[in-house]
């Protein structure tokens, strides 16, 4: 059975190298076009895997991608999946964006289609706060889960507020309220109201900030004005990113939430490219730029690549040696070895915590497929 993977399984799959590993990429289609598409990349991998008389695991591997129905999952024509099977994994992603349809058998996983959610482009937290209720969704690829949910309201004493999050339920006493609140008439409530939100927002803070990545991925807060601004006193998160939401509606659905937060990611990872090209320019007008590819496989496995850039839809197949950073080019996916070198060098890149900028073929420094800005 296959399960799903989440972008932390996708960083620990740039660290296999077990063989035979197979990557099957497909792109969301109509379910009977789909399973069609599906059926024959499947073939193509047994095909592959027939290749080497060693892959003793062929039976195995197989049986679990026989059995899988990519339409149960794969319902969206804007969307893609990614599958990853060897003798330890076993999974499949969900993808916020197409993929190509291809297939990989190789001694690690296939990752260049997804190297924008390697990356953690397409991995965030979403926020929505109401004067009722807090709804925390942590989104990976094109999906969203949620894992916390607060309710709040008033209690019947005058000073007193009550919540509940799964099946904790707390009561609390504002301090001093009910004597600070001695003949305001009508201004009651709203005092008691302001001093009750605040105290629940750093409930929930003191929980949600214990989620991992918590503070590393982008939150976007969906809120009333007023109310993000009291969250934005408690909150321990660096940037939180404000969506105003009307206070008096309910909160809208998932979908609506993700697709407002994506325009943003893609927003953000625009500018950030930019920025990286421009960076890539200065730096070759000073000739810090590399673009040999065994001399850029050397740096990527010891941890040296602060920045890659890729030509888009370039591949070169063969084999990266990751003990010496040697190259073995061959002209096309000729066996279970074979891997497109460029996103090997991608993942080593990633998996040392350096940047991969894929570029047009106008934009790339050289005529080489790649080059690397090498940590100072």
């Amino acid at each position: 059975m296959l399960e799903k993977l989440t972008h932390d399984d996708l960083l620990m799959l740039t660290s296999v190298n077990e063989g035979p590993c197979i990557s099957i990429y497909i792109p969301g289609m109509p379910d009977k076009t789909l399973l069609l598409e599906y059926e024959t990349l499947v073939r193509r991998a047994a095909h592959l895997l027939s290749l080497d008389a060693k892959n003793g695991e062929k039976k195995e591997l197989l049986d679990s991608l026989y059995s899988f129905n990519p339409a149960e999952h794969l319902q969206r024509s804007d969307f893609g999946m990614a599958i990853f099977v060897n003798k330890h994994w076993k999974g499949f992603y969900m993808a916020a964006h197409t993929v190509p349809s291809k297939v990989v058998v190789a001694e690690s996983f296939h990752l260049k289609p997804l190297l924008e959610d390697l990356q953690g482009e397409s991995s965030y937290h979403i926020l929505t706060l109401t004067p009722l209720e807090a709804v925390l969704l942590h989104c990976d690829g094109g999906s969203g889960t949620e894992i916390h949910n607060f309710l709040f309201h008033q209690g019947q004493h005058s000073n007193s507020i009550h919540w509940k999050h799964l099946d904790e339920t707390e009561t609390s006493q504002i301090p001093h309220l009910k004597s600070h609140m001695r003949g305001r008439g009508l201004d009651d409530n709203q005092c008691k109201k302001k001093s009750g939100v605040k105290l629940f927002l750093r409930w929930i803070e003191a929980k949600i900030s214990r989620e991992p990545g918590y503070k590393q991925v982008p939150l976007f807060v969906f809120a009333g004005e007023n109310m993000f601004h009291t969250y934005k006193e408690v909150t321990s998160h660096p940037s939180a990113v404000f969506f105003k939401m009307d206070p008096s509606k309910s909160s809208p659905r998932m979908e609506a939430l993700i697709h407002q937060a994506q325009i943003h990611v893609k927003k953000e990872l625009a500018q950030q490219r930019n920025l990286s090209a421009y960076e890539l320019e200065k730096m070759n007008h000073q000739k810090k730029v590399i673009d040999d590819l065994v001399k850029i496989s050397r740096a990527a496995i010891n941890g040296h690549v602060r920045t890659l850039f890729l030509q888009n839809n370039s591949e070169i197949w063969g084999e990266l040696h990751r003990k010496s950073g040697q190259i073995t080019f061959h002209e096309k996916q000729t066996n279970a070895k074979d891997d497109d070198i460029l996103d090997d060098i991608a993942c080593e890149v990633i998996r040392h915590g350096g940047e991969v900028v894929v570029l047009s073929k106008e934009d790339m420094p050289s005529q080489s497929p790649a080059a690397a800005i090498l940590n100072s």
